[in-house]
């Protein structure tokens, strides 16, 4: 699990405690060596965590400044590359380390006016870049989104690394039944270890809760502690498969009940229940991704508000270029500004006959006007082909779930092309999360 290192002096505590939990609140772990600690041990343990963590934070006080502890922290941070947030909790003069190296950068102050709050938006803005979020969509079904947040991501965590996480928004669930068969994915939402868990309090959270499965006319609006990732998630590699972790949390027909919901006090606290779970999950993972239903509803708007971009798929054709106009003035007209996603068009079942046709008007702009904004730009410049080894199917009995990815089941038949196209489809996103 990645954190926000800490850096404190001696007499900080209670500047400390008030920064751990706002980082808490927002969904963010924390590491701080224990006031008092000075052993070997809790050395070694102390740099195992900076080694760890994607950043640093310094409470700029007269007592870390003076703190040996301190300055041995802040120069091992600074020799890994680390990004280094300073955050002034009173007015003692800089010297040594901290003037040297963290006055340049030092804007933000507990004294200012939503200076706590501010420091949480910068922490939280490097957290989210350490793992950005995806969520595939089309307002239009039948585009391939399945085929997309299975194979294009599957394909990514075999060629690029890393952890990678799957989430089943769409009601029907079709992306958990690519890897499981409906009797398992039925089991495991009649336990809660499914997506509902991540909206409500449930019996994954607490053994007595009642679960919000079952209960269609009440939302509980209830705040609950953000369950470990192993507690909720299910491993698709594994076993006798390949290495790596690309793990899913199973989707589930009950969380359309939010859509028929009216009490909007409680779709809001949902919904933040939600951001929050979501942001504790991206300290255990690289990447996450969303597979979504081909409406707009209260699902839609949980994943764009979680979402660093959206990855429409979209088949050579009018109606789904419909499908990716409605969803860019949902976009625009209902997603704010400082937390609107980008907007990504990946083509989907291109044969040779449309790649000469609908395809390339629409990379030479020709479109651009019918879609309402810049279709060319956002489109990748990978196309995935027209083939059956891309279609999804509910997998045969007993079968591992890793061998439902393209990329690491099969022979013949094209295969290769195929899990090129997959493969540089994956590294054109990426390519694109990190130039943002």
């Amino acid at each position: 699990m990645s954190h926000a290192f800490i850096v404190h002096g001696p007499k900080d505590v209670d500047s400390l405690l008030k920064v751990h939990e706002a980082l808490r609140q927002a969904g963010i772990a924390t590491w701080y060596e224990p006031p008092g600690a000075d052993t070997r041990e809790s050395q070694a343990s102390t740099a195992e965590a900076i080694d760890k963590s994607f950043a640093m934070i310094v409470l700029v006080s007269a007592s870390s400044i003076r703190s040996r502890e301190a300055q041995a922290q802040i120069e091992r941070g600074i020799a890994r590359g680390m990004t280094i947030i300073p955050f002034r909790i009173d007015n003692a003069r800089l010297s040594g380390t901290f003037k040297k190296q963290l006055a340049e950068n030092l804007r933000l102050a507990m004294m200012d006016e939503g200076g706590l709050e501010k420091l949480v938006a910068e922490v939280r803005g490097r957290y989210r870049r350490k793992c950005p979020v995806l969520s595939v969509m089309n307002l239009k079904g039948g585009v391939g989104k399945t085929t997309i947040a299975a194979q294009v991501f599957g394909a990514w965590q075999a060629a690029l690394g890393g952890r990678v996480l799957l989430i089943d928004l769409d009601p029907q669930y079709n992306l958990t039944q690519t890897f499981f068969d409906m009797e398992a994915a039925d089991q495991s939402a009649a336990k809660d270890k499914s997506v509902i868990s991540l909206f409500e309090k449930s019996r994954l959270h607490a053994v007595d809760a009642p679960s919000p499965a079952e209960r269609w006319n009440h939302l509980s609006a209830d705040p609950f502690p953000t369950p470990a990732a192993e507690d909720i998630v299910h491993p698709l590699l594994g076993g006798d498969g390949p290495g790596g972790v690309l793990d899913l949390i199973s989707g589930q027909f009950e969380i359309s009940k939010y859509a028929f919901a009216t009490d909007s006090a409680a779709l809001s606290a949902i919904d933040t229940n939600f951001q929050r779970t979501i942001d504790h999950l991206r300290s255990s993972y690289d990447l996450i991704v969303f597979d979504t239903n081909p409406n707009a509803t209260f699902l839609t708007r949980c994943a764009l508000e979680a979402s660093d971009r959206v990855i429409a798929p979209m088949h050579p054709d009018m109606y789904s270029l419909r499908g990716v106009k409605l969803l860019n003035q949902v976009l625009n007209e209902h997603i704010r500004p400082d937390n609107r996603p980008e907007l990504s068009v990946l083509f989907n079942k291109v044969s040779r006959n449309e790649q000469s046709t609908f395809e390339a008007d629409a990379r030479n702009g020709a479109h651009d006007q019918r879609a309402g904004f810049d279709l060319a730009g956002a489109l990748l410049q990978t196309a995935l082909p027209r083939s059956g080894h891309l279609d999804v199917r509910s997998p045969e009995p007993d079968q591992a779930p890793w061998k439902s990815l393209v990329i690491h089941n099969g022979r013949g038949g094209g295969l290769k092309k195929i899990r090129e196209s997959l493969t540089s489809a994956a590294s054109e996103i990426r390519e694109r999360l990190q130039a943002a």
